[in-house]
């Protein structure tokens, strides 16, 4: 089941929850729906219950938690991960002859630092559903045994650690949560000394 070709969504659903037009072409979508479903989905899932769930809708057999866990949580971030890895080539067209630039006598084409603006607002969309799907983990990963007891020797472990951009700021009176998330390296380490999770995470 580890190699199935499975779309966790449609290009009709990404069409309806992004501000991708109707017009654009499936098949210059859905790639790019391949691309963050194994990029950014199965790294906040761990390979051993992104497979499970993969064979789930493949064999139509996900239980309920899985069901609403893949349409309330990982089917709205995947979809923001989709527009966000997409984003800079809907204007491209690749052909053997070269790579050429889409476009049309009533629309202006937008400038470099226009694209970079906008595609940062979307990973910043993208990153708060990410940061969402992953404090439902660190709440109730319990539920779902794949991800609770992942195989040892799979090639991506779940990591539940949602990444950072900006800037950082410390709380006064920090040594008050010692347990709480510190910000480590590029990302931040929600596991306290404790062991347990933080919510938000």
């Amino acid at each position: 089941m580890a190699n199935l070709k499975v779309k966790f969504i449609s290009t009709i659903y990404l069409k309806e929850n992004t501000t991708i037009e109707e017009n654009v072409d499936d098949n210059k979508l859905v790639p790019f729906i391949y691309t963050a479903q194994d990029t950014h989905i199965q790294q906040a899932l761990g390979t051993n219950f992104y497979n499970r769930l993969k064979s789930g809708v493949t064999l139509n057999n996900l239980t309920t938690l899985e069901d609403d866990f893949l349409r309330d949580y990982v089917q709205p971030c995947l979809a923001q991960w989709v527009f966000y890895e997409a984003y800079p080539f809907l204007n491209y067209k690749t052909t053997n002859k070269a790579v050429s630039k889409e476009s049309s006598e009533f629309s202006q084409p937008s400038d470099l630092d226009e694209i970079k603006y906008l595609r940062n607002a979307i990973r910043d969309l993208a990153q708060f559903y990410l940061k969402r799907l992953n404090a439902y983990l660190c709440d109730f990963g319990y539920l779902f045994p794949e991800y609770q007891n992942p195989n040892p020797y799979e090639n991506l472990p779940a990591n539940s650690k949602s990444y950072f951009n900006g800037v950082y700021l410390a709380r006064r009176g920090r040594d008050l949560f010692k347990d709480a998330p510190t910000y480590v390296g590029d990302r931040y380490d929600c596991y306290g000394s404790r062991g347990g999770c933080w919510g938000g995470c």
